[in-house]
Parts: structure tokens; sequence; C-alpha cells
């Protein structure tokens, strides 16, 4: 990213772009963006596919990327497009839970997480963060890292695979074997798979369990 401070940006135009399969949401994005730099440069794609269509020819300054989109995972692209456009941040824009998935994806390259549930303000709090060249999570996860020491307070989620995390995450969800199955493109079995081994890594053995602890850890951070 070029040299330049946020209201220059404003000015001159940074070049965003929303991934995200919804069309609210990225259409709330666009205006929201606008509304705080008036001369930015923004695009969007629905999908992973489109998106890594569209960085072969235009890389933006700053990608506010979701998760989850129709076609799989973009934990599954993430480590790669950050590599591959060391100047382009990252900002994961999600539902998912930012006390399981806030490390991971910036280990990955992002330069933060933001949850979907944050006000207008946070939004905008972030992104000019981020556009400033420092990274960005939120006031509880940030005070978490600076306090906590990490060899004391251990992340029983940091040693599942990103398709163990997004399997989790769905049947945290409410949704069947057969539904993930579908969502991810794999097999029934492979689902089956990856759901063992994650409860035999959280030393967990039924969805009760499960969700006892991610909530145990939701609080241990607070």
């Amino acid at each position: 990213m070029t040299e330049r401070s946020v209201e220059e940006g404003g000015q001159g135009g940074y070049r965003f772009l929303v991934a995200d399969d919804h069309m609210i949401v990225r259409r709330g994005l666009q205006n929201l963006i606008h509304d705080q730099f008036k001369a930015a440069a923004i695009k969007e794609v629905a999908n992973n596919k489109e998106l890594l269509v569209m960085l072969q020819d235009w890389v933006p300054d700053l990608l506010i990327l979701d998760l989850q989109m129709t076609d799989g995972s973009a934990l599954d692209h993430l480590e790669r497009i950050c590599k591959e456009h060391p100047e382009m941040r990252v900002l994961v824009y999600s539902m998912r839970s930012e006390a399981v998935y806030a490390q991971r994806v910036m280990s990955l390259g992002s330069v933060g997480f933001l949850s979907k549930e944050s006000s207008e303000d946070e939004v905008v709090r972030a992104i000019r963060r981020v556009l400033q060249g420092l990274d960005y999570m939120s006031a509880r996860t940030e005070l978490h890292f600076l306090e906590k020491d990490p060899e004391v307070i251990r992340d029983p989620f940091s040693q599942l695979s990103d398709r163990e995390v997004a399997v989790m995450e769905d049947l945290l969800e409410g949704k069947g074997v057969k539904e993930i199955s579908a969502r991810l493109n794999v097999q029934p079995t492979t689902v089956a798979t990856y759901k063992a081994r994650l409860f035999d890594k959280l030393g967990v053995s039924n969805l009760i369990d499960l969700q006892a602890l991610v909530i145990a850890h939701r609080q241990s951070q607070a």
C-alpha cells in the first residue's frame, strides 16, 4: 500500500474489495465506505472463485473478507492470498466466533478480525486502523492477548485444522453431517472423520460438551 494518510486516502481514493456472499452486506459496506472515503474505488465479489479471479487483475488496498461463502471457506485461500499480495491488507469480517478465529486468521496473514455484530462506528474504526498499517481486534480480544500469558491460558482450538474448525462451527449452528458435506463439497464420511478428530482433540464426546467448551473459552477472554 502506498504511503499516504487515511485522510489523504479519502481524497485521493483508496481501493476496496468486499468479498461476501450476501448482497445486503456488500451494499451496506459499500455505502459505509463511500460515506467515509468519498473518492474510494470499491468492487465486490460474491464467492471465493470470483475473488481469486478478481485479484488476478485488480488488487485493492484493503480486502474485507467474509470467512464463509457459498463455495466454501475463505480460510482455504487466505494464506496464499496474503502471500501473493503482500501490499494488500485483509480484514476478516465474519459472524464466526472471534474467540476461535481471530488468532487463526491473523496467523494466516490477515491484519484483523471484525465481527458482523459490530456497530457502524466500530467498522469505520477498524477500517481506518488497518489503513494506517495497524492490526485490528475487538477491545476485549486485544486486552486478552495483552494481559494473558499464552503459555498459561491454553487455546484449545489452536490444535484444530481449518477444516475441523469449519465443521465445528457448522455443528454448533445446528447443521447436520449431510448439510455440512454439501456445503464443503466433500463426502459425508469425510465430515464424520473431521467431527471425530475435532472431538478427540478437544476431549469432548458430544455436541453439548463441545458447546460448553466454546462458552467456557469465550468467558475466559472476557
